[in-house]
């Protein structure tokens, strides 16, 4: 593990105050080669806004996130015989309604597709089996060995930091960027960015923690799985989203709010991590890295989330996972 990595200090990405209050302090939990540094939790004393503070610099994101990074294999994890059983199947059942409801608010048939962070390529390829519209496939991630999977299934890729690589403008129907946002030093240029690679008219569709949930509240001294510590950098709420929107051009048109097992899972073990007596239990009982493995133990541990969240979903409208669809105005209409 590495110690004082290089951090910078930032201000709100909304408002751009520079005052704010400390909410919480925490340090990576879910990996062993990364940094044992501790990380500040912060929010605008001005607009509300919550963020990392300091956060990474941008020169350590090979150390914040591993070879060995969960997203990064996916796809790969799943062998012929776990692709035949009943909780992939049902998995990926819900992720094929879930992406033919997002595409619904696009506009015609035909559509261009960019995944931001497609690491393998997994959420492409379910993309491509949609039943109600002709999709191509695009996406952007930085790390190459997950490049060269998204490519040799057949999608277009473009290799580096989205911020970074050049990607036609004004080519995109719909943008996709899933729990993708709040790992990005500066997500109003990033949703600008968006903005432009959009067609008029198009959606731009991001998933991203809510930091006013019910679990967000409960566990919010340092223990909240969506912490990330310390790969997230923004966290947002029904208001600063509405407020990101306002200062990048678009307009919400939607929110959702749906289940999310794997917070619970980090959250868990982030407190076991931390009990010098259980510390030894939690990788086995709260997997941080292979959680989404189709095996019977994930199958209990994340249905058993999953309902907690839809409980507190009926009792309260929200979750912790937070689904936001952007709007780029079409201004010919």
């Amino acid at each position: 593990m590495k110690s004082d990595i290089r951090k910078v200090e930032t201000t709100c990405n909304n408002c751009g105050s520079g005052k704010s209050t400390l909410v919480t302090v925490g340090r990576e939990h879910e990996y062993d080669n990364t940094t044992d540094d501790d990380f500040n939790v912060v929010r605008c004393s001005d607009c509300g806004l919550v963020y990392l503070n300091p956060r990474p610099d941008v020169s350590e994101l090979e150390t914040i996130y591993p070879p060995n990074y969960y997203a990064y294999a996916i796809e790969e994890n799943y062998d012929e015989s776990q692709k035949q059983n009943f909780y992939y199947k049902y998995r990926y059942s819900k992720i094929l309604a879930g992406l033919e409801y997002v595409l619904s608010f696009c506009k015609g048939d035909k559509l261009k597709v960019l995944d931001i962070g497609c690491a393998d390529g997994h959420i492409l390829n379910w993309f491509r089996k949609v039943r109600t519209h002709d999709v191509e496939t695009y996406g952007v991630d930085l790390n190459e060995d997950a490049i060269r999977k998204a490519r040799s299934q057949g999608h277009t890729v473009y290799a580096g930091r989205f911020e970074d690589v050049e990607i036609p403008e004004g080519q995109f129907d719909f943008i996709w960027a899933s729990h993708v946002i709040e790992h990005v030093p500066d997500p109003k240029a990033f949703t600008e960015k968006v903005y432009r690679l959009l067609k008029p008219g198009g959606i731009f569709w991001f998933w991203t923690p809510n930091i006013e949930s019910v679990d967000a509240r409960l566990f919010r001294n340092k223990h909240w799985g969506a912490y990330h510590f310390p790969r997230h950098w923004v966290f947002y709420d029904q208001r600063s989203v509405a407020k990101l929107a306002e200062i990048t051009g678009f307009e919400v048109v939607k929110i959702v709010y749906e289940p999310n097992a794997i917070f619970w899972v980090w959250t868990f073990h982030s407190m076991l991590k931390d009990n010098p007596f259980l510390s030894k239990f939690a990788d086995t009982l709260f997997p941080p890295i292979d959680w989404a493995r189709t095996n019977m133990s994930n199958l209990i541990r994340n249905a058993s989330f999953a309902g907690l969240d839809t409980i507190i979903k009926a009792a309260t409208g929200q979750t912790s996972n937070m689904g936001v669809a952007f709007h780029k105005p079409d201004r010919g209409q």
